[in-house]
């Protein structure tokens, strides 16, 4: 069973990665179903993996607390929509760089050999942490909740910062390399 919530009922969103000796989390904006990292406004911490559980949760409150929400009848559409997804990727590069800077990477794809990537939903009830796959050498995936190797982890929001710290670990250490989708089943062989 997968977990379900209806887009309004979302209080919260950020990404969490795991670089080698660092955690970076990321607030996102967030516009009715429609998500990304929130690099014009967003909340971007550095945290080494070293930190406690009830640090490393803290700052994840933090983050969901900063997720900026737009109104989705005022985002750009055609022409506008493009030009702000340019822009939108020119600092999603800068954003990478600066991952590169703290954890003395030499390329994206270094950084990215031993990632890990979680993304966390809050509503009014609970915090979900879901792990991902890595495909692509520098890009992680949501797994499909049908896939064998997708996660959910579950923690209520009166939690304390220690379980919402753990959560968000399990779910980085549930990451796979390329998820794969549950066998076939072919009808009718014998």
């Amino acid at each position: 069973m997968s977990f379900k919530c209806l887009p309004r009922d979302v209080t919260g969103r950020i990404e969490i990665y795991r670089f080698g000796t660092f955690y970076r989390l990321t607030s996102c904006m967030y516009a009715l179903g429609l998500s990304g990292t929130d690099l014009n406004h967003g909340l971007d911490e550095f945290l080494p993996t070293t930190v406690s559980d009830a640090e490393f949760g803290a700052a994840i409150r933090r983050c969901h607390d900063a997720t900026r929400f737009e109104d989705w009848n005022t985002l750009p559409r055609g022409e506008a929509a493009k030009a702000a997804s340019r822009e939108w990727k020119k600092k999603l590069v800068l954003w990478k760089h600066k991952a590169l800077e703290m954890t003395a990477c030499q390329n994206l794809e270094a950084l990215y050999e031993d990632a890990r990537y979680s993304n966390s939903r809050r509503t009014k009830g609970v915090y979900v942490f879901f792990n991902s796959s890595l495909d692509n050498p520098t890009e992680f995936f949501d797994i499909p909740d049908h896939f064998p190797d997708c996660r959910e982890f579950i923690v209520k929001q009166s939690a304390s910062d220690e379980m919402l710290g753990q959560a968000a670990r399990a779910a980085l250490d549930a990451g796979v390399r390329n998820a794969m989708p549950p066998p076939r089943v072919r009808r009718g062989s014998e």
